[in-house]
């Protein structure tokens, strides 16, 4: 079993290395070299949400990518902390192979699709991880559904108060 400590300098270094990470999501010519399972979860009728599974054991770490990224973009580094615990990536509504519905984008509704992710992969007080953008699903995962969660982590992330 990881420790709480391990497991805080792990995410720690996530955030060290975001800003690397995050420079280019799929340049030309890209192939996904990550090793990990790839399903699509219903959370609402008619939207799939895409979610990779880099496999792992332990706690359960989501990871939430900033706006205009996929969960691919944590593929280099989601399976080295998959090394101490389970990593899971959601691919928002709007972007990638997720669904792309006319409406239907609020903070709310955006939070909503994580929490049904959670109930439909049994994912217990997961480790959500969230950069840029996803800091507005982050606060409102800890403000309004704090029991369902194991903690927050904001990489260069934001709550715009909106």
């Amino acid at each position: 079993m990881i420790s709480r400590t391990h497991l805080v300098w792990s995410l720690f270094l996530l955030g060290v290395c975001s800003r690397s990470i995050l420079a280019e999501e799929h340049p030309a010519g890209w192939h996904d070299p990550s090793s990990h399972n790839v399903q699509f979860v219903a959370v609402e009728e008619s939207v799939q949400l895409e979610v990779l599974d880099w496999g792992g054991s332990g706690r359960p770490v989501v990871l939430l990518a900033g706006l205009g990224f996929t969960a691919h973009v944590f593929d280099g580094f989601a399976e080295k902390l998959a090394e101490f615990c389970h990593v899971y990536g959601i691919t928002r509504r709007g972007y990638g192979a997720s669904s792309r519905p006319a409406s239907n984008y609020t903070e709310e509704r955006l939070t909503e699709d994580d929490l049904q992710v959670f109930k439909a992969l049994s994912l217990a007080a997961p480790v959500v991880v969230g950069h840029s953008v996803a800091g507005n699903e982050l606060s409102t995962l800890g403000i309004h559904h704090y029991e369902q969660i194991g903690g927050l982590v904001y990489l260069d992330a934001l709550n715009d108060n909106a």
